[in-house]
């Protein structure tokens, strides 16, 4: 068998799509409205879809399809280009442990296991599939394995604001898209301080996410962390933001 064959039947790390209820809600509409436009503008008259509905129908058929193809793209693509800019901030050493909180289907732990030799990337995460489709720990293992890093990965079950590690158990953490699923503002706050709280002196966290990104930086800063903004995005039609935070040492 050929290496480029071999390759082809090679198991890919599929990572899912976020928001996967808006987006299949996106298309169904979509499609529904621009078969009724089909219907008003091509079939003959006496039509019993009106011109004017046909016309409005196919404007937003437009609308709801294009924003499923910007969602889709945000979780396929653009996405990735951001996990790749948090990876390279945390500049991980080889033998560090990190923490990827809300970890999914592994996007951001995947990308942090590649920077590792002896150390482990561990992901947690409640597994809510509303949030990212197909989202459970076996997904996870199964990408950790098709990118080759399943010996420098760990998966946990467990809630982000009330983490089941040890203080200081972490040399950095990432999270991504995450900490706005956590519906009140002090359940967002004590999910950052847990971080900060798993996190050892002198450790990195890098953080992604929509909203509520000023609150983060304002309690990390309030933990005594450092904050730097590493750039904004805009995804899914909403403002989205990144940050690097390091802890002092004592």
């Amino acid at each position: 068998m050929s290496a480029a064959m071999s390759n082809m039947m090679k198991p890919r790390a599929k990572y899912g799509i976020d928001a996967p209820g808006v987006v299949r809600t996106h298309i169904a509409f979509g499609s529904l409205l621009a078969l009724m436009a089909t219907i008003g503008i091509v079939l003959p008259k006496p039509n019993p879809i009106p011109a004017s509905l046909s016309i409005v129908a196919a404007c937003v058929a437009v609308l709801l399809l294009f924003g499923a193809a910007v969602m889709l793209r945000s979780s396929l693509v653009s996405k990735k280009r951001v996990r790749d800019r948090l990876v390279a901030a945390l500049a991980l050493s080889a033998d560090e442990r990190v923490l990827d909180a809300g970890c999914g289907r592994g996007l951001a732990l995947i990308g942090c296991a590649k920077k590792l030799a002896t150390g482990k990337a561990v992901g947690i995460d409640i597994w809510a599939a509303k949030d990212l489709s197909n989202n459970n720990p076996d997904a996870t293992r199964a990408n950790a394995a098709a990118e080759g890093v399943a010996d420098r990965v760990e998966v946990e079950t467990g809630d982000i604001t009330d983490l089941p590690f040890s203080d200081a158990s972490f040399d950095a953490v990432i999270s991504m898209t995450v900490i706005h699923n956590i519906p009140l503002r002090d359940g967002r706050d004590q999910a950052l301080r847990e971080l900060v709280r798993v996190l050892k002196p002198g450790g990195r966290i890098a953080i992604f996410d929509l909203l509520h990104t000023a609150r983060y930086a304002e309690v990390l800063q309030g933990a005594g962390m450092k904050v730097q903004d590493l750039g904004r995005d805009l995804m899914w039609f909403l403002p989205c933001r990144s940050l690097l935070a390091q802890k002092p040492q004592p």
